[in-house]
């Protein structure tokens, strides 16, 4: 009788073992089909933002294009290869916890205070180093928006964790995008200047010089 008692305690046990196993593997299942899925929205939705030519700022928000411009070229110089595209005035409101960056950059704490909405301008740096040597070039520095002068450098709000500042080795290739508050979003005209490009170690050697040049805002 006894051991009956316990074959049957014993089988109750094993068969709550296999249960809870069960339940656990069903559990991991469903964890890893979630965040499959969230991956998979989360690339998804940075396919849309690059093909819509609005990047890492497409995640801060509802973003509508009021204007745009025609990419720009540096010719003539065999130093360095660069390309902006993608310029564009945009309007960036119901913000998302991604805007965070542009937060802090209005000195607030949080996306919570952020107000209603913002006007910024967005382009898209595509550089590559054609020398033998590492030099420190950073792209656009400076942008005129009408009367207003803005530090990009030190404005840009679009936060890049692939972004690994101005030095590039020989032969590295990059693309960044920036982003910059406005205040007018029917600005007409922009003006911009382009970094110089230089050796990183001896800080001399000029590979290409500061350039300066402006792009026509067309309306969408």
């Amino acid at each position: 009788m006894y051991k009956t008692i316990k074959g049957i305690a014993v089988g109750i046990l094993a068969v709550g073992i296999l249960s809870g196993c069960g339940t656990n593997e069903e559990d991991n299942n469903t964890t890893k089909t979630e965040k499959d899925k969230t991956e998979q929205e989360a690339s998804d939705k940075k396919k849309e933002n690059k093909e819509a030519g609005l990047g890492i700022v497409g995640n801060y928000g509802k973003v509508t294009v009021i204007s745009e411009a025609e990419p720009y070229t540096l010719e003539g110089n065999k130093n360095v290869d660069y390309t902006l595209s993608d310029i564009k005035m945009v309007k960036i409101e119901d913000f998302t916890e991604d805007a965070v960056t542009l937060a802090w950059k209005l000195g607030l704490e949080d996306v919570s205070e952020l107000p209603d909405s913002v006007y910024a301008v967005i382009g898209t740096e595509k550089k590559k180093n054609n020398t033998d040597i590492s030099i420190e070039f950073t792209g656009i520095k400076t942008m005129a928006a009408g009367s207003k002068q803005i530090d990009v450098i030190d404005e840009d709000f679009a936060e890049d964790k692939d972004s690994a500042g101005s030095n590039m080795l020989s032969g590295v290739e990059r693309e960044e995008q920036f982003a910059v508050l406005v205040e007018d979003p029917d600005i007409a005209t922009l003006k911009f200047v382009l970094s110089r490009a230089f050796d990183s170690e001896t800080m001399t050697n000029d590979f290409l010089q500061e350039q300066e040049f402006e792009r026509t805002l067309n309306k969408k």
